[in-house]
């Protein structure tokens, strides 16, 4: 695996040219991060529940659906490390238009701490999207993060990450499970956020209330859960246990919960 030095630059700068020619071609001081967006499975996908945390997709929240979520963690991040404390973190958003005939744009608010006054850190971010591939679904996105940082998220640079992501099936058995793959590179990824980094991932559907994934972030490996529950179809939970092997000595437990709201206004 290629992390650092002249080969993590040259994969970094090979993975975003070859996705920038893709999109094309189709026509086209540390933040803790907060809770999952919501993943916006391709129609006609099965409707198992697909998921994939730890890292960023190319996929956004459909127009006109808005989501807030809140999360816990076992660890609180800080500039020089986590700390054994925990603290918790929370997310609001919505999408604008349809990247599956177009482009799509999610736009985020951060609440990047709940250990003191609610709100008072945090940042905003940027995704963008656009369906490339018709067969198997495929989405390239570009994400903008830490902008317009206030509190303790003030000042931080703001960071970038392009990344593609797909949709194939995979038979097992007698069953077909959807799957979700990932593939991107990001500015500030490693080392507290200082340096850029490629990450990956997968994530599959299992029932329609269960989906497990699997991500290297570009540092550190996460484990991830999602469950959805009858009677609560507007909502999703999950919980990750980051950086499973301790490689940053960074090792916490997460919980989330997210709850959408759909046809909030035209897409």
């Amino acid at each position: 695996m290629l992390t650092r030095g002249r080969s993590a630059n040259g994969l970094f700068a090979g993975l975003a040219l070859a996705l920038l020619l893709l999109a094309a071609n189709a026509g086209a001081e540390q933040v803790p991060a907060g809770p999952p967006a919501p993943v916006a499975q391709p129609v006609g996908q099965s409707a198992k529940l697909v998921t994939l945390q730890g890292i960023r997709s190319a996929t956004v929240a459909p127009g006109g659906l808005a989501f807030a979520a809140i999360a816990f963690s076992s660890r609180r991040a800080s500039p020089t490390g986590y700390l054994q404390d925990a603290d918790g973190s929370a997310v609001t958003g919505f999408g604008i238009g349809n990247a599956n005939d177009g482009f799509g744009l999610q736009v985020t608010a951060n609440i990047t701490s709940l250990q003191t006054s609610f709100a008072d850190s945090g940042h905003l971010s940027l995704k963008a999207s656009r369906r490339v591939a018709a067969q198997i679904p495929v989405y390239v996105g570009l994400s903008i993060d830490r902008l317009a940082g206030w509190g303790d998220a003030k000042g931080i640079l703001a960071s970038a990450s392009l990344q593609m992501t797909w949709f194939p099936q995979a038979k097992i058995g007698q069953g077909r499970f959807p799957l979700m793959l990932t593939l991107g590179a990001g500015s500030h990824l490693r080392h507290q956020g200082r340096d850029p980094a490629v990450f990956f991932g997968a994530g599959i559907g299992l029932t329609p209330h269960f989906g497990a994934s699997l991500a290297w972030t570009g540092e550190t490996v996460t484990l991830g859960t999602a469950f959805r529950f009858d009677g609560l179809r507007n909502m999703t939970f999950a919980a990750n246990l980051d950086d499973v092997f301790d490689q940053n000595n960074s090792r916490r437990v997460g919980v989330s919960a997210t709850w959408l709201i759909d046809g909030l206004f035209g897409g």
